[in-house]
């Protein structure tokens, strides 16, 4: 399992994690993701989770593994995020937040983020 973000949070507070912090947009995390999943990963966690609007928050983490092979689902997925969060884009590009309200969307990812890896611990 690794886990994919630009959120510095994640980082900080999984540091035994796999973490690849990427300093990009919320659709670059999704393209990065993307690119794994041609290489044969696939997605273990929802690229669109959450309730928070992409052109809403800066911050996205996907949590993915190596895999044997193309996962049709997962590139199914990625491209359905990518095509979702651009839209919402071009409707509305996201606000240009003061620092406290950024990191409101750090913690609010984080919170996510660390139900989510609990729970798929659990299962695999």
């Amino acid at each position: 399992m690794f886990i994919v973000t630009n959120n510095s949070k994640i980082k900080e507070n999984f540091p035994e994690k796999d973490v690849r912090f990427i300093e990009t947009s919320y659709i670059g995390v999704l393209e990065e993701c993307r690119k794994h999943i041609h290489k044969g990963c696939r997605l273990l966690s929802h690229p669109l989770y959450g309730s928070v609007k992409p052109n809403e928050t800066p911050y996205r983490t996907v949590i993915m593994s190596e895999g044997e092979g193309l996962d049709f689902q997962s590139v199914e997925l990625i491209e359905d995020a990518i095509n979702t969060a651009s839209k919402f884009q071009n409707d509305k590009k996201t606000p240009n937040w003061i620092e406290s309200v950024m990191d409101d969307f750090r913690v609010i990812d984080l919170d996510i983020m660390t139900n989510t890896i609990s729970r798929i611990q659990y299962e695999y």
